[in-house]
């Protein structure tokens, strides 16, 4: 109920314009965002795979393996020291670390870290195991020892750990720690987050556009549709008052008129003239109840067609509407009807009214006819552009489930009132009344826009 009066409020087209649109939009983001990520990883992955190639190339040419392994030789040193040199020559590389076996710094660019220990490094321990590795970060979230020193122009830095194997590539005899910001990748990730973040944000919109386009039309073949049907449902409604007002004065200019004629011509037969008076005496009887039959017949005939023609409705008000059936109810049973009407709408359309009108006088019959009259109550409010009417008494009440499965056989007027309301695109209620043992109709119909 609720989510149906939320959707008719806010209208179906606007909940998918803004739904919509944060989820594609969301949706490209989030799909931009993993493709940039992956590719961004195996670009830098390729940057680390290239320099591992050339330090392991390096290291095969200039042998620094007998140095790793605690030479002394001054041939030894100079290899690789050549194989160190080699290293920092590279283009980006501002620092440069030599673990050995044993975690220590046995040599640097910066010369206070040599000779330096550092155990608790992940990257390091996994990297003697074969695995080259790397970290993206930033200059100025230093989260290690070590990590005394950046030039001021870097801002972002790849930390790279790449294992020197041994010549026949059998154990690995150090580790090399690079720090290097390579700017032309940098650049060319920075191009491709945006053509990302570009493609993914107008594609989604391209996306969005065209569902639109396609919501859009078919809620406007729904919503002419559905104009459609209320129009026929209207003319019906319109057709049907049309044709119980005619009945209804059929049934006053014909059978009334019949039964109040012969009413007259019975009085006629009863005059004291001496001619009658014997048939009068002996069929006194016989003639009283005659007359009390039509009598009753003519009355119900009147209050049949009185009850069938609705009084003019196209310049009452709803409100006045719904105190003038409140009036003839209470005239025509002597009870009295309790009402509590807020502010309605000026302007409702015919059929709208003459639904209210119908559902008043049904309700209080009903109220009248199986709850004996007890606390007869009409309450009309407006709620979320729906107007609501309930009509409750204080009667002996009804079983709720066994009179909704018999509307559609048996209960006539509430199946009536049932089908206009839904006619109308409302919704119509049986319950229990909370404060009493009576019953409670509720009828919700949407507000002519």
């Amino acid at each position: 109920m609720k989510l149906a009066s939320f959707i008719q409020r806010w209208g179906l087209l606007k909940i998918f314009s803004l739904l919509g649109f944060v989820s594609i939009i969301s949706i490209s983001i989030v799909s931009g965002f993993i493709y940039f990520s992956f590719l961004q990883q195996n670009m830098l992955q390729r940057e680390v795979e290239i320099s591992s190639e050339f330090i392991q190339s390096v290291s095969l040419i200039n042998g620094p393996e007998a140095y790793f392994q605690g030479s002394n030789k001054p041939e030894d040193k100079r290899d690789a020291e050549q194989f160190f040199q080699h290293i920092i020559s590279v283009p980006d590389i501002f620092r440069v670390n030599v673990f050995d076996a044993d975690y220590k710094i046995v040599w640097s660019n910066s010369g206070d870290l040599v000779g330096k220990t550092f155990r608790d490094n992940d990257e390091v321990e996994l990297s003697y195991t074969g695995a080259s590795n790397y970290k993206l970060g930033k200059a100025t979230a230093q989260d290690k020892v070590e990590h005394d020193f950046f030039p001021p122009d870097v801002d972002q830095f790849v930390e790279t750990y790449i294992p020197i194997w041994s010549f026949d590539r059998q154990h690995v005899i150090g580790v090399v720690e690079l720090y290097h910001s390579p700017r032309v990748l940098f650049e060319t990730l920075k191009t491709g987050r945006m053509l990302v973040a570009s493609v993914s944000i107008l594609g989604g919109l391209i996306l969005y556009v065209l569902l639109y386009w396609i919501v859009r039309t078919a809620h406007q073949l729904i919503e002419s549709q559905r104009i459609r049907i209320k129009q026929a449902s209207n003319r019906a409604v319109e057709l049907n008052e049309q044709n119980l007002r005619r009945i209804g004065a059929e049934l006053h200019d014909g059978p009334a008129q019949l039964i109040g004629f012969a009413l007259l011509k019975l009085d006629s037969i009863l005059e004291p003239e001496p001619d009658f008076r014997a048939t009068a005496q002996v069929n006194g009887p016989v003639i009283d109840k005659i007359r009390s039959a039509l009598n009753d017949s003519l009355q119900e005939v009147r209050s049949l067609s009185a009850g069938l023609v609705i009084p003019e409705l196209k310049d009452l008000s709803a409100r006045d509407a719904v105190l003038k059936v409140i009036e003839r109810h209470q005239k025509q049973t002597s009870t009295s009807v309790r009402h509590e009407l807020t502010e309605m709408p000026d302007k409702l359309s015919t059929p709208t009214k003459i639904c209210i009108y119908r559902l008043v006088q049904e309700g209080l019959n009903n109220a009248y006819r199986h709850g004996k009259g007890i606390d007869q109550f009409v309450s009309v409010t407006v709620e979320d552009s729906r107007l609501v009417l309930t009509i409750s008494d204080g009667g002996p009440g009804m079983d709720i489930e066994s009179g909704i499965k018999t509307i559609d056989t048996e209960r006539l007027g509430l199946r009536g009132m049932r089908e206009r309301v839904e006619s109308l695109g409302g919704d119509f209620q049986i319950a229990n009344n909370h404060k009493t043992s009576g019953v409670r109709l509720v009828a919700e119909l949407p507000i002519d826009q």
